[in-house]
């Protein structure tokens, strides 16, 4: 299992370098992310798949049911399992196009989920760009909440963007473009400003709900 970064060490280097992140650390540190075992990879990315396009709480039923299902989630299961059990479980016939293609390249070695400790985050992403059905966001969350890897900033994910914004009292929300400018000096510690940020945005949203229900 690969070992949990020592966020300590991150959270002196973003003072020292980025020091309007000073707020934050203060407040939610320590970080509290720590990387999944090798063994769960592979359930972690096919409910990313899963969860293209649909709700949280769908995707936890669907998630459910499948694990039912087959057992163990595993590519060789996921193999095993025929159309009309998947379909009977609430699955599309893409998702299951899908799950089904990613099965085949984990077990054919297309894609080498037991080396990706060993891989740099962009080997990774280029393998796993490969599969059908896995964009630049799903990749990003993995590589940052799955694996820890402590250099990855989520150009994607419109709730970190939107935090950057609010953090930078920035006019617009930033594009990809913009945010790798604006996160360049918390290299090698990005994946860990993102994380405080996160605690903050959802921070605000607690209590800005606290709020409206006291009203």
């Amino acid at each position: 299992m690969p070992q949990t970064p020592d966020w300590s060490l991150g959270d002196k280097y973003l003072i020292q370098e980025a020091p309007f992140l000073e707020p934050l650390i203060e407040k939610f540190s320590p970080c509290t992310l720590v990387p999944e075992k090798e063994d769960r990879y592979f359930a972690t990315l096919l409910r990313g798949l899963i969860s293209q396009q649909l709700p949280p709480a769908v995707v936890n039923d669907l998630c459910r049911k499948i694990s039912l299902l087959v057992g163990e989630v595993t590519p060789e299961n996921i193999i095993a399992t025929t159309d009309k059990e998947l379909l009977a479980q609430g699955l599309v016939q893409q998702k299951i196009d899908y799950l089904r293609n990613f099965s085949h390249m984990v077990a054919n070695g297309q894609v080498t989920l037991d080396k990706f400790e060993e891989m740099s985050d962009t080997e990774i992403s280029k393998q796993l760009l490969l599969v059908k059905g896995l964009g630049q966001w799903t990749i990003e969350m993995f590589l940052l909440l799955a694996l820890c890897r402590t250099d990855v900033v989520p150009t994607a994910d419109h709730n970190f963007a939107k935090a950057l914004q609010t953090l930078l009292n920035l006019p617009a929300l930033p594009k990809r473009g913009e945010i790798n400018k604006l996160t360049a000096s918390w290299r090698p510690w990005r994946s860990l400003a993102v994380w405080y940020l996160w605690q903050a945005s959802d921070d605000l949203a607690k209590r800005e709900a606290l709020a409206k229900n006291k009203k």
